[in-house]
């Protein structure tokens, strides 16, 4: 895996461990953006952060008191609760250099551990010259320089970016293991990440690859955490693609041709904003 990016940054950030550290039995799996949780801060009311076992940075939320003293019981009077919408949480850390794990009903606190945990929330990197949100590294985000953030959030427009390129494979036999480590990466996520109800609501997905095939492997349904939401996908011929591989035609002149299509997509093709609307 040396010299290949992607896959050295799910080393750093303990991506194998940080996944088998959830339960078997899930019974938070239903969490939502707009779910109420408990974080722990500090006296001071900071987010408490850690560093799990020098990997993922990673804060702690609860359902209940119950739940938040037994795991700090012996912590009660260097920590509060603060109460949040998990999409609050989540975009209340996305300013860390890094993905920061939400770990919900957390077993402990430890910082020399990988915690285990009842489920896992992500909250994406921030990325400064967009104002973008991104669940791969920030320095992957250039397309999203192009987007207006002023316009976007005119326009109501809520979205999740992610980058997967031809230069994070190998060229050996591993290539494959390679995609698929990738595909598992976003399954993981997807699920896990908050988005705001807005005019659209999706996680986006920049395919570039020189094989159409390698990227037509990425293009799947995927569960995501709000059910208003759906998964879109850019290949590397700027096509704008969705989990049914079927392209969705926009002008690429404007932000509003640009996202015109895809608010009217999901508005017509989402049967959950259709009940909200």
């Amino acid at each position: 895996m040396e010299g290949n990016n992607f896959n050295s940054w799910l080393k750093k950030i303990r991506f194998s461990e940080q996944k088998n550290s959830i339960r078997e039995q899930r019974p938070y799996h239903a969490l939502s953006y707009y779910s109420v949780v408990y974080a722990l801060t500090k006296k001071s009311g900071e987010i408490f952060l850690t560093t799990e076992a020098n990997g993922s940075y990673t804060a702690f939320a609860f359902t209940s008191q119950d739940h938040f003293q037994k795991t700090c019981s012996e912590h009660l009077n260097d920590y509060t609760l603060m109460e949040y919408t998990v999409g609050e949480l989540s975009n209340s850390l996305e300013h860390e250099s890094n993905i920061t794990l939400i770990k919900v009903n957390a077993d402990s606190i430890n910082a020399n551990e990988i915690n285990i945990c009842d489920q896992i929330i992500i909250s994406p990197i921030k990325d400064k010259l967009s104002g973008q949100r991104t669940i791969t590294e920030g320095d992957k985000t250039l397309p999203l320089v192009a987007l207006d953030r002023n316009k976007v959030q005119k326009m109501g427009f809520e979205a999740v970016y992610g980058f997967f390129r031809q230069e994070e494979l190998r060229s050996d036999e591993s290539r494959t293991q390679d995609i698929l480590q990738m595909i598992d990466f976003i399954e993981f996520t997807a699920k896990r990440t908050p988005i705001k109800f807005g005019s659209s609501s999706i996680v986006c997905l920049f395919l570039d690859f020189e094989n159409p095939i390698e990227e037509n492997q990425f293009i799947r349904e995927y569960q995501l955490m709000d059910s208003f939401s759906n998964v879109l996908f850019v290949n590397s011929n700027l096509e704008l693609i969705n989990s049914y591989k079927q392209r969705i035609q926009y002008d690429g002149d404007q932000m509003q041709t640009i996202l015109m299509p895809i608010i009217e997509w999901q508005r017509s093709n989402n049967p959950i904003r259709q009940e909200f609307i």
